[in-house]
């Protein structure tokens, strides 16, 4: 039997005014078994089905590379999973929101009146199918017109970020255009002054501490299951020539890197071409550079983006699949799970079939997510 530590701890306790919590770990809530998947399923399993709930993620990598493409997947599956309970937070410090690029990713925006008009539809008029609708509460923080913010739009950017991150009622929030904020010191620099070093560095110091305090102490007392993921722009890396992975460094200091449960690093990996050799697409390499809560870095992959209709998310699960074997071949014949149809054309006809069958689809998603746990 293990030893009775009961009156130590009591001890403890006390002496604290009951500050410390000491728990048996065994007895210990943890948010990271929800994930929060990107629906490109190659990446998903090696996130262990998503990127994990109640932490704090990058995405990071040139332009190009579909950073926030893969974010809008992110928030379409959350709506898919929690419909109108969904609650999303979307925060740039860069351009407002690309909703038309957002829609593509499958992410349910109603259009406004003046996005109707600018399709040439009478918004009087418009059905419900030309309207759209949203799905749960996607919400865009900004900047107001205040003396205050003014003064300092990226303390006020992030210290919102904070407060609904510690309300614990948002399963997302995503961070655009880290690093290209504008702090109080910046705002009272014209161009040509120089702002006072390592201020950004500095903030995020400041965030990533408070962001650890709002996700552990909720205001109602349960276990915080919102996931941040935030997207940092790349500069020059100075010692590129020792660089291992690229040749880019990412903005915010040693507190942001080691305070990122996951972070995915993408790149544009070559053209995709058609056969009158017309560009199509890109393929999108990525690779996981760090990796907690069950996830390791390491992992790599890569998936084709084509344009005006993004990943083809299919293929991409049948591929996958076949590599965790929920989808096997022998000889001529192709079967999907445990079933005894037999698929012919190949690999090909495996996605032809699955795209007659949205249910199949996330039987197999399902299916392989779970064979590439046991691995």
């Amino acid at each position: 039997m293990p030893e009775d530590l009961s009156k130590l701890i009591k001890g403890i306790q006390k002496d604290l005014g009951g500050g410390a919590l000491i728990t048996n770990l065994s007895e210990v809530v943890t948010p990271f078994e929800t994930r929060l998947p990107t629906g490109i399923l190659s990446m998903d399993t090696a996130l262990k089905g998503g990127f994990p709930a109640g932490s704090l993620n990058q995405l990071f990598g040139p332009d190009g590379a579909g950073k926030d493409y893969v974010t809008n997947l992110v928030i379409a599956e959350v709506q898919k999973k929690y419909g109108d309970d969904a609650n999303i937070f979307w925060m740039s410090f860069g351009y407002k929101p690309d909703k038309e690029f957002m829609r593509m990713a499958g992410v349910q925006i109603a259009r406004s009146d003046e996005e109707l008009r600018a399709l040439g539809i009478d918004p009087d008029k418009a059905t419900d199918e030309q309207r759209g609708r949203s799905v749960g509460n996607l919400l865009l923080i900004d900047v107001a017109d205040t003396k205050q913010s003014v003064e300092q739009p990226a303390e006020t950017l992030l210290n919102t970020v904070l407060r609904l991150v510690e309300s614990n009622k948002f399963q997302l929030g995503i961070v655009n255009e880290l690093g290209s904020g504008e702090t109080r010191d910046n705002v009272v620099k014209t161009l040509g002054k120089d702002p006072k070093m390592a201020t950004w560095a500095s903030l995020m110091t400041q965030f990533c501490q408070k962001f650890y305090s709002a996700i552990r102490m909720t205001k109602d007392g349960g276990v915080n299951k919102t996931c941040v993921i935030t997207i940092n722009p790349v500069r020059a890396n100075m010692n590129m020539m020792s660089a291992k992975f690229n040749p880019y460094s990412q903005g915010g200091g040693y507190a942001l890197k080691h305070a990122k449960a996951v972070d995915i690093h993408v790149k544009p990996a070559g053209f995709i071409r058609s056969s009158s050799r017309e560009k199509v697409g890109k393929e999108i390499a990525w690779k996981i550079m760090k990796g907690k809560h069950g996830i390791s870095e390491g992992a790599e992959g890569k998936y084709a983006f084509y344009f005006n209709r993004g990943v083809d998310l299919v293929t991409d699960l049948a591929n996958t699949a076949k590599a965790y074997g929920t989808v096997r071949s022998r000889g001529r014949y192709y079967y999907i799970l445990d079933y005894e149809d037999q698929i012919e054309g190949g690999l090909e006809g495996v996605v032809e079939l699955l795209k007659q069958s949205p249910e199949l689809v996330e039987e197999l998603k399902i299916a392989t997510i779970a064979a590439a746990h046991e691995k």
